[in-house]
């Protein structure tokens, strides 16, 4: 008889390991809803604005229904930093990047990366490579489709808590559905519920009804310059580059304090700041998750400079043009303040705030790149410091540090990693248990880790 796996969560990490040990395992992924639209209500913010309220989707795929598929490798640093060994991690990140891309499409991503790097890097800044395929893919369906094989059972409801085997009774989730709270027994739980859904699974498990999921972290994002550069500048020639199946970014990044700051340029208009202040300026981003919000439709007539530029951007003309938003994303560290609070009778809260000493981080950046490319950059305006309006990136991480077990170990492979201490043959595997996350768009790592995880289990049966 097989063992039994069962999987809080169907987005990226919960739909791929479904499909992964579905022969192997007796697999039953529990998901909160059929719908497919983000969740508006689940999690109050007072310190800083929500991207797209929290970017929280519901039904099979989960947030990829609206993910860009932004793929990102972590560098051997920030793999260490996020607790991941980096030896002997390479083959999980090939593995990751042929679940969204073809060996050709994969080299020739490859190739441009190269010609990235040797047209930018001087030695003040590196350059972070972005691969956005445009195909968007639902995780649920693609990984299916990768990886058929046994059915996998779906049950649909609120995920309450997860009890441990004890006195011979096997463990199993409590979910509460439409028909009261079911049972679903397992010999191995895998929490995939997200850097904000995990954390609280895992206290409510724990019996922390009150407590401070502390640890967290995420990409901070703010437009902060207008730049008008030369018509012949390489950074034209970075920008953005695309391939018959994907588009290729370069990333301008500095390093101040052990934190990242990445600089991404988005073609624009003409210098007015408008497009790139005030509530409208990620407007077509937040539409795409709720398209029929009056107060966003609003925005949206309000601001028709920042529609035309979006449109430029999602198109990707314009990218050879003179003028360019500047556009940031800064790394945070893990604080022992920061994080999701659960508090009896009320709503989970997240408190993501940026500290003083990671704006002057990312301040520093900012002026790293000004001073390097003086030459290219014609005319620039720029945003006082002060007013950086920066917004949540939904690159939710680091909620879980305090319910797993360790850090991977030079030569470890064992299930430590993913483990959660006190819910023995409970694991994570989302952006919860990331103690760092480099400089955005932690996806490809998560696919990796879901791979690895996989393989891990596997052999253990």
């Amino acid at each position: 008889m097989k063992e039994r796996v069962a999987i809080v969560g169907a987005g990226l990490c919960g739909s791929l390991l479904a499909a992964l040990l579905r022969d192997q395992f007796a697999v039953t992924v529990i998901e909160q809803g059929r719908k497919k639209q983000p969740l508006f209500d689940d999690v109050d913010c007072t310190t800083g604005e929500l991207n797209t309220s929290i970017n929280r989707a519901e039904g099979l795929g989960g947030t990829t229904n609206y993910w860009h598929n932004a793929l990102i490798e972590l560098d051997d640093h920030d793999l260490r930093k996020a607790g991941i060994e980096p030896r002997g991690f390479a083959p999980y990140y090939q593995q990751a990047w042929s679940f969204f891309l073809s060996p050709t499409e994969l080299a020739e991503c490859n190739r441009l990366w190269a010609s990235n790097r040797a047209a930018l890097e001087r030695g003040t800044s590196t350059v972070g490579h972005m691969v956005l395929p445009q195909t968007r893919h639902n995780a649920w369906q693609l990984a299916n489709a990768r990886y058929p094989g046994a059915d996998i059972d779906v049950v649909y409801g609120h995920v309450e808590r997860v009890v441990a085997a004890a006195s011979g009774a096997p463990a199993h989730v409590e979910v509460r559905g439409r028909g009261g709270v079911e049972r679903v027994e397992a010999d191995h739980v895998l929490v995939c519920a997200g850097g904000i859904g995990t954390p609280i699974v895992l206290a409510r498990s724990l019996g922390m009804d009150d407590a401070l999921c502390a640890g967290y972290h995420d990409h901070p994002m703010a437009y902060v310059a207008k730049v008008k550069l030369r018509s012949d500048s390489k950074l034209k020639a970075v920008s953005s580059v695309a391939t018959p199946s994907a588009d290729v970014r370069a990333g301008i990044i500095y390093t101040h304090d052990d934190l990242k700051t990445v600089v991404y340029l988005r073609p624009a208009i003409d210098m007015r700041l408008g497009s790139i202040t005030g509530p409208a300026r990620y407007i077509l981003s937040d539409l795409r998750n709720d398209p029929f919000s009056p107060k966003k439709i609003l925005r949206l007539l309000g601001n028709l400079e920042a529609v035309r530029e979006a449109i430029l951007f999602k198109t990707r003309q314009g990218f050879r043009g003179d003028f360019y938003s500047v556009l940031i994303l800064g790394e945070q560290a893990q604080l022992p303040t920061r994080g999701v609070r659960l508090t009896p009778g009320q709503r989970p809260s997240l408190n993501w705030e940026v500290t003083p000493a990671e704006l002057s981080s990312y301040e520093r950046g900012v002026e790293a790149f000004f001073a390097e490319y003086a030459d290219d950059i014609l005319e620039r305006r720029v945003i006082p410091v002060a007013k950086w309006e920066f917004r949540n990136a939904a690159h939710h991480s680091g909620t879980a540090h305090q319910f797993v077990a360790k850090p991977a170990q030079p030569g470890d492979a064992s299930l430590d990693f993913f483990a959660v201490k006190d819910v023995p043959g409970a694991y994570v595997c989302d952006g919860s248990i990331l103690r760092a996350a480099g400089i955005a768009n932690s996806g490809l790592t998560l696919v990796a880790l879901a791979y690895r995880l996989a393989e891990l289990l596997r052999a253990r049966a």
